[in-house]
């Protein structure tokens, strides 16, 4: 293989990196599947959020409003550079939660951002052994939040167990 040839799948390996940046959370606590309709992006990563889930046996998530505001929230503040990319106020986020629906037994995150779609992103979380995980988690509850920089998005999955 020449050099020109390696230095271009190099740069071209840099790239799809540069596109999509992920990181992973997960923390617990002691104390109905959709359709792919062409839906808003939040509700096409559950149907693809649930149907991976189901293709392992497991039941399908249900979104709730609340913990989506937190998710929408978070997406937000990266998005503006109001917090860094990450878990930055993970804690917060689930205790405000707690506040709004009473005990929460185990929480999780996943986050991401770059120019993806929803199929995009879930199979990216899919393929991060952390990011997987969260999702075939023990919980029954799920908020996602999305914002726009640009052409850029932040993603946020915030997973509850009640």
């Amino acid at each position: 293989m020449s050099i020109l040839k390696s230095r271009n799948i190099i740069a071209l390996l840099l790239m799809v990196f540069a596109a999509f940046q992920v990181s992973a959370c997960s923390r617990t606590y002691s104390k109905a599947d959709s359709t792919s309709d062409g839906g808003s992006l939040d509700e096409q990563i559950l149907y693809y959020t649930n149907k991976f889930r189901q293709s392992k046996g497991l039941k399908p998530l249900q979104l709730d409003a609340s913990i989506s505001q937190q998710a929408r929230r978070h997406s937000r503040d990266m998005a503006t550079g109001a917090t860094g990319f990450g878990h930055e106020g993970f804690e917060d986020r689930v205790a405000a939660i707690s506040k709004q629906m009473g005990r929460v037994g185990a929480a999780a995150e996943n986050v991401a951002y770059g120019t993806l779609d929803a199929e995009a992103v879930v199979n990216g979380w899919i393929k991060s052994p952390g990011h997987r995980r969260n999702m075939l988690g023990d919980y029954n509850l799920i908020g996602i939040g999305t914002a726009g920089k640009g052409r850029i998005t932040f993603f946020t999955q915030v997973f509850i167990k009640k």
